[in-house]
């Protein structure tokens, strides 16, 4: 059974053995097949991301030689990678490709009450990244396109795992975690506020609103903007808490 992987190296895995997809454009095409995973991609999309704007000459004629030369990496007869009108598809299994694991999870966590449950699922699914999405892909497109968009969904998850660590009082060991994500992602506010609040929660309330300052410097020298809604709001609990912890 074949397993793939984009949330890191494109990674490809026959019951449990590496494939190796050794050529770049060979990487990217299995890219452009797997973000679009069981849909059909058409021939000319599948050009633009595998070469961006500067084709081949006879184009479609070297993509159908790129699709044979990965069926026969894959071993595969036409069965993963088909061709269809208009292009390709490849037919992946959800419970074998790691995007769809970790969306899954995420899905799950989503709709969980308990912050227990929804930090095991979070952290499960972020155990899944190997790396920065994508890497090693050299595809212009697709890491413009799909590579945001996974950082995006990782990052998000690792809020929302934060958040369901802070409702279980977890509030003390976040803290150096929350300074190092601050430091990787300056411009992302809920960082920010979720590490004011860990610093608050953990009886450093004067480091707390130090580190609003240094946001609200940061963010008017970087952006010339004042900090959001959730800071600002962070900001006033803190302030009407006074020695208390909670807020």
């Amino acid at each position: 059974m074949l397993e793939f992987g984009l949330l890191g190296p494109v990674d490809v895995r026959a019951d449990g053995a590496p494939v190796t997809i050794g050529a770049a454009k060979l990487r990217a095409l299995l890219a452009a097949l797997l973000v679009k995973h069981n849909r059909t991609v058409t021939t000319e999309a599948l050009v633009q991301r595998v070469w961006a704007d500067r084709p081949p000459l006879r184009a479609v004629a070297v993509l159908r030689n790129y699709v044979l030369r990965l069926r026969q990496a894959l071993s595969d007869d036409g069965t993963v990678i088909r061709t269809t009108d208009g292009g390709y598809l490849i037919a992946v299994d959800p419970a074998r490709f790691d995007v769809t694991r970790f969306e899954g999870l995420v899905a799950r966590a989503d709709a969980a009450r308990d912050p227990a449950v929804r930090s095991r699922l979070l952290s499960e699914a972020l155990t899944l990244w190997r790396g920065p999405a994508l890497a090693g892909v050299t595809s212009e497109p697709l890491l413009r396109e799909h590579g945001a968009r996974l950082e995006e969904l990782r990052l998000n998850a690792v809020e929302q795992r934060i958040e369901a660590e802070l409702d279980l009082g977890k509030h003390t060991g976040l803290v150096p975690e929350l300074r190092a994500l601050t430091a990787e992602h300056p411009l992302r506010e809920r960082f920010w506020s979720q590490l004011m609040t860990a610093l608050h929660r953990s009886s450093r309330q004067a480091e707390a609103l130090e580190t609003y300052h240094h946001v609200y410097r940061l963010l008017s020298d970087e952006l010339g903007l004042a900090p959001g809604a959730e800071l600002r709001e962070r900001h006033a609990a803190i302030l009407a808490a006074g020695g208390r912890h909670r807020t």
